[in-house]
């Protein structure tokens, strides 16, 4: 089955997607794999940041620079794809991407160096900075806008999946065959996945702004909206502002919440990989289930602003206050503070990414929700360098961690109050021309 089930209109000459079909949710579950792959990628490098800080003679700043260098890429090669998906299909951006992340660990196989470990991060940064973007433009293809929020929402928990799942798994390879081994698994991992795309992945019929909110397939183009005005509105700006506070709050987690629960918080290495799984299961929880109660809100007549903006803005600034409290904690109560600081903000990417959707045309969508990536994952380029500078000139005792902490609170505190305060996907739609007056029903 290669497209949606529809429905003929009659004398309308249009058809009527219906969003439950096999195809379409095959599609989603392949690209949830993806993204769980693409996150253990991301996790893997902090996850076996001892024995590599050992065997290449790393400090904790040059550690640090190593995993910034990811990020490095990652916003113009995201900002670039997305653009061109405006003319090259997701499937084929899909396959590329992954067959390239996949052959990034090679250099750094074959001979391990402070050089190639920089060269490896870079290469993966790149191929994996237009996967988040691109993996959302690609399902909502497939699903009008009222159906559209559990499938946005499986995309990015495959991230949180990717946490959960491989953690573990990446944490046994490295004690007990080595930290490569860890990379070949996950180099492996993308080439079945390929494979198997091969045959499942197909492009979306929902191709216009209009397809989108009503779920039916027509001829015909979509208005066109400057970029200007699609970047400069308070969705746009508030959606941006929230996701940065929580990508530095995720970037850190990938690369420094493993040694901060060994040096600050004593526990063991092999405590370690089953710890850092209990912020991800949250993580993975409230990515599908809020958004889903968001869905659901919204059909009972709640607004984007309300159901979406001010919900992702409130669990930001909540987390924020929780990471403000946890470096002054220990034991159960910075296991629950850690929980909420890490576990909540991510939230903030379904609902930005579906709120994005709500006031960007289909032929534009790819590149606004990826500039809007671009733009919030630069947070992955300083954090890990600023937080092992933090961590460097405080010397022994958590005081570097504290200080790493109470920036990025006051960065979720203060992006995720502007969210709530700006982000209104109703008003701003109907100034952009892409829905009538009556559609703001805030």
């Amino acid at each position: 089955m290669a497209v949606p089930q529809t429905t003929e209109l009659a004398g309308s000459g249009t058809r009527q997607t219906q969003p439950g079909s096999v195809r379409a949710w095959l599609v989603v579950a392949m690209v949830v794999t993806l993204m769980v792959i693409n996150f253990g990628d991301k996790a893997v490098l902090g996850l076996a940041a001892g024995p590599i800080m050992r065997e290449l003679g790393l400090s904790a700043a040059e550690y640090g620079a190593v995993a910034s260098s990811f990020y490095l890429l990652f916003s113009l090669s995201a900002v670039l794809v997305g653009f061109l998906s405006n003319r090259v299909k997701t499937t084929w951006i899909l396959g590329i991407l992954a067959v390239l992340w996949s052959l990034t660990s090679v250099p750094l196989l074959l001979a391990a160096s402070v050089s190639t470990l920089y060269l490896s991060r870079i290469a993966l940064g790149a191929a994996e900075g237009p996967t988040a973007p691109m993996v959302v433009h690609a399902v909502q293809k497939w699903f009008p806008e009222d159906r559209r929020s559990v499938p946005t929402a499986l995309t990015q928990m495959g991230g949180a999946l990717g946490l959960v799942i491989a953690s573990p798994t990446l944490v046994y390879l490295i004690t007990n065959h080595g930290w490569r081994a860890a990379f070949v698994a996950l180099a492996l991992a993308g080439v079945v996945w390929v494979v198997l795309w091969a045959f499942i992945g197909r492009e979306g019929p929902l191709t216009t702004y209009d397809a989108g909110q009503h779920g039916v397939v027509q001829a015909g183009g979509e208005l066109e909206v400057p970029y200007r005005k699609l970047f400069f509105n308070g969705t746009f700006v508030g959606g941006l502002l929230a996701g940065v506070g929580a990508y530095w709050a995720l970037a850190m987690n990938t690369a420094w919440l493993p040694m901060y629960l060994e040096k600050a918080l004593g526990y063991e290495p092999h405590q370690i990989g089953v710890v850092v799984v209990i912020p991800n299961v949250l993580n993975a929880l409230v990515m599908l289930v809020v958004p889903w109660l968001s869905g659901r809100w919204m059909r009972r007549g709640a607004t984007g602003r309300v159901a979406r903006g001010v919900v992702a803005g409130l669990a930001v600034t909540f987390a924020g206050g929780c990471m403000l409290l946890l470096p002054h904690t220990s034991g159960v109560a910075a296991l629950v503070l850690m929980t909420l600081a890490f576990g909540l903000p991510s939230v903030a990417f379904p609902l930005g990414y579906l709120t994005a959707a709500q006031i960007a045309p289909v032929r534009k969508r790819g590149a606004v929700i990826a500039s809007k990536t671009a733009l919030v994952t630069l947070a992955g380029v300083f954090a890990p360098a600023v937080t092992g500078a933090l961590v460097q000139a405080a010397g022994s005792g958590g005081t570097g961690f504290q200080t790493a902490f109470g920036l990025c609170a006051g960065l979720m505190i203060v992006g995720g109050l502007l969210a709530v305060l700006v982000v209104n996907p109703e008003r701003d739609a109907r100034r952009l021309g892409l829905l009538p007056a009556a559609a703001d029903r805030s």
